[in-house]
């Protein structure tokens, strides 16, 4: 995979997470009023996205197939994956924020060990953005995955331009 693929994969990845994120962070942060959380999750959401474009990338660059299945397919790729990411990455800040965890009082995690109700809740938090984030990358899988495919494609019909990196 090329430099500037990849590139354009994160990039393209990363404002789609970013687009899925901010319905979501309207309703549940009072209209979208800046906290350090609302900030982490928006760049959790665009990692996940750049992760999930990443990966549905190099599924797309085995894939030889053009009809229906295909696209969906890889959209579906990078819907799962971005959920998956958005998940962990929600369920562990959402812990840390709930234990009062900050640079300067690290210790504060110790309280799941007293309360781990936390947890426990942080996980229900983080099941409801998986389900959101899952049933939203499937539902617009064949929009997402032919966004892939075209930018993997172009990549392909230009590989006879040089690369980062390459000499002669």
């Amino acid at each position: 995979m090329s430099t500037i693929l990849r590139n354009r994969l994160t990039l393209s990845g990363a404002l789609w997470g970013l687009l899925l994120a901010l319905l979501p962070a309207t309703l549940a942060f009072d209209g979208f009023s800046l906290s350090p959380f609302l900030v982490a999750a928006l760049l959790f959401s665009a990692l996940s996205g750049a992760v999930g474009a990443l990966v549905a990338g190099r599924r797309a660059r085995r894939a030889s197939g053009r009809g229906w299945a295909s696209v969906s397919g890889v959209g579906a790729l990078q819907g799962i994956v971005a959920a998956v990411v958005a998940t962990l990455s929600i369920w562990l800040a959402l812990t840390a924020t709930m234990t009062g965890f900050s640079p300067a009082a690290p210790g504060r995690l110790t309280i799941l060990i007293s309360n781990p109700t936390i947890f426990l809740q942080s996980a229900l938090a983080a099941v409801v953005v998986f389900v959101y984030a899952a049933s939203v990358g499937l539902l617009l899988s064949p929009l997402v995955g032919s966004a892939i495919l075209r930018l993997v494609r172009a990549e392909g019909r230009g590989s006879h331009r040089r690369t980062v990196g390459e000499t002669g």
